[in-house]
């Protein structure tokens, strides 16, 4: 008999979500209590950006199947910084600076995952979804309607509540916000050493590709860079010994660290040995988010077209209406709950594609997802 769990994972991989996953044969296995998993974010920018909000929409599928989610924000790996996928040492930013992201992507993470379960603001919306663009063609606003399941004869703000479904299961108890500094920074170099350093070998960390290719690199690999590897695997450690977490999730350059930090809880329990503790940890991770041309949306790059958190409405709509068409399928299916059918029907009503109805929808669920109103665009075109 199939399980939940395992109709769970087949969707993710209809949607493309998913590059690599470990343990799958644990992850079936988890119990209720079990359910709990972690995404961490570093905060060595001043805003998170639409590669992060994947990340993030991934985790609201794990809480729509119960899973409780840990975002533990890089208090203290910040300091540092990933190494992963950069070929040279990142740039070491003033403890001034680090509390400010910290305190700004907090806020963010806050805005969109932790948010009160009633949609009372909706009733002080003005118009019903997609009408700012298609008001001038009611026939194929109602032809939307029916294909999103939306009753015309409901209210405004119970058209909306179906219509925020596609991207939010309307659950406030599935997320907590936590910040490694508070118990990286308790534990002593010798204490950290001797617990990691034990379980982890340093042919194990210089088989991984990412450490691979910094140590070949003109610019090497510092002990600190390094060092960045094993902090994350002793979260993973951290939060499976005191949150009972079983699984981290994390894109696609993180695969290295990720089974890092099943490798260190292996060494304190083994799958097969005699525990307490059964060891069901498991990890997944996601592909990067690209634009059309295959470059990846980061902070990082000099990407002009990355959507940031911070953005205007008008960025956040120009970044919808100036996407292609094959893209937006790929987002569509990504970033939402439409189902195969639906996305089906709605490209039949896409036609001529300049009615651009996904980049559309896109647009009016990721803004909401991002600031909880609604993106109404003057002079739309």
């Amino acid at each position: 008999m199939v399980t939940r769990l395992e109709i769970f994972v087949q969707d993710l991989q209809n949607r493309g979500v998913i590059a690599n996953a470990a343990n799958l044969e644990k992850f079936y296995q988890l119990k209720p209590e079990e359910k709990i998993i972690y995404l961490g974010i570093d905060c060595t920018a001043e805003t998170l950006h639409i590669g992060h909000l994947f990340l993030l929409m991934q985790t609201i599928r794990f809480a729509n199947q119960g899973f409780q989610v840990l975002l533990v924000l890089g208090g203290a790996t910040s300091k540092i910084g990933d190494p992963s996928d950069k070929l040279k040492e990142r740039p070491q930013l003033e403890a001034e600076k680090l509390s400010q992201y910290y305190q700004e992507i907090k806020q963010q993470l806050a805005r969109i995952v932790i948010r009160p379960a009633t949609l009372e603001t909706i009733n002080k919306v003005g118009f019903a979804p997609l009408e700012q663009f298609y008001s001038d063609n009611p026939e194929l606003l109602i032809n939307i309607y029916n294909i999103l399941e939306i009753n015309k004869e409901n209210k405004k703000e119970k058209k909306w509540e179906k219509y925020l479904s596609y991207i939010w299961p309307l659950q406030t108890n599935k997320y907590q916000i936590l910040n490694n500094n508070d118990w990286l920074s308790k534990v002593s170099f010798i204490e950290f050493i001797d617990r990691v350093g034990r379980n982890i070998s340093i042919n194990y960390l210089l088989a991984k590709e990412t450490i691979k290719q910094r140590v070949n690199s003109e610019n090497g690999l510092s002990y600190l860079a390094f060092s960045y590897s094993l902090l994350q695997a002793y979260d993973f450690f951290y939060l499976y010994q005191n949150y009972n977490c079983q699984g981290q999730l994390g894109g696609s350059d993180q695969w290295g660290n990720l089974t890092t930090g099943l490798k260190l809880i292996r060494g304190f329990y083994p799958e097969n040995g005699v525990s307490a503790k059964q060891n069901k940890t498991f990890a997944f991770n996601f592909p990067l988010l690209t634009d059309s041309s295959g470059n990846k949306f980061s902070k990082s790059e000099s990407n002009k077209k990355t959507l940031r958190l911070n953005s205007t409405k008008e960025e956040f709509y120009d970044f919808f209406r100036n996407m292609p068409d094959q893209q937006a399928q790929t987002f569509i299916r990504q970033f939402t709950f439409l189902n195969e059918k639906q996305i089906s029907e709605l490209l039949k009503l896409n036609n001529p594609p300049k009615l651009r109805i996904l980049q559309r929808i896109l647009y009016e669920l990721i803004y909401w997802l991002n600031y909880g109103e609604i993106g109404k665009v003057v002079n739309v075109t």
